[in-house]
């Protein structure tokens, strides 16, 4: 068998004829790995750093990242026209009967003498108790309901100048608004069981006796139900 050639991947020392190279003269030299820095290259017009301690910043110990989240106020406008709504009511019909109409500054100052003149006769005032009984329900809620439409506008005043205050402080005014909604809500439930049949001159409820302003008043309050 002929012996096979030696390929050498590096040129190997002149041996004398009959001599083998030796080992070292053939080995390979060891692998160097020289790293190159890096460099920083320009992609479209903008610096782009190729460091990695660059890409990463550092996180310093006992660093705490905090979020602040701003809760937007309550400078929505539709509150404001609500309180204003309000008030506008005030100078409108709140009775309104074949004409005669009476305003909710009017019937403040009417309910104003009722509650004076009962204050200066209540001292006569014992009756016959045993009479109430008789006294059939829808009467007995037409007359709830008148009372409410009476107080109205001391009620809607009332929360029409603490939502402005609440607003002026920043906060809403959800919460006066509820309250405000739920007076108009139940003034129409009781004013509905307060219906009163008058035969054939038809039915009679606080519908038909009470005017546009009490209305708005009661339920422009939604508008004070936004944030």
């Amino acid at each position: 068998m002929q012996p096979q050639p030696i390929e050498y991947t590096q040129p190997v020392q002149y041996t004398q004829p009959g001599q083998s190279p030796t080992p070292d003269q053939y080995a390979q030299p060891a692998t160097q790995y020289v790293q190159t820095p890096l460099q920083d290259s320009v992609v479209g017009g903008d610096i782009v750093t190729n460091n990695i301690n660059n890409m990463y910043p550092a996180v310093q110990p006992n660093q705490q990242i905090v979020y602040v989240t701003q809760e937007k106020g309550s400078n929505n406008a539709l509150p404001w026209i609500g309180v204003v709504l309000i008030l506008v009511s005030l100078f409108l019909p709140y009775i309104s009967i074949e004409g005669f109409e009476v305003s909710g500054f009017e019937m403040m100052g009417e309910v104003g003498d009722i509650i004076g003149e009962m204050d200066g006769s209540g001292d006569g005032g014992s009756g016959d108790g045993g009479d109430d009984a008789d006294v059939p329900m829808e009467f007995m809620f037409f007359g709830i309901a008148a009372m409410m439409v009476g107080f109205g506008p001391f009620i809607f005043i009332l929360s029409a100048v603490i939502s402005a205050i609440t607003l002026l402080s920043g906060k809403s005014p959800k919460a006066m608004g509820v309250l405000h909604l739920s007076y108009g809500v139940i003034f129409l439930i009781v004013a509905f069981i307060g219906t009163i049949d008058a035969g054939i001159l038809g039915s009679w409820s606080m519908y038909d006796l009470t005017g546009f302003g009490f209305y708005m008043g009661a339920f422009a309050s939604a508008l004070l139900l936004v944030k």
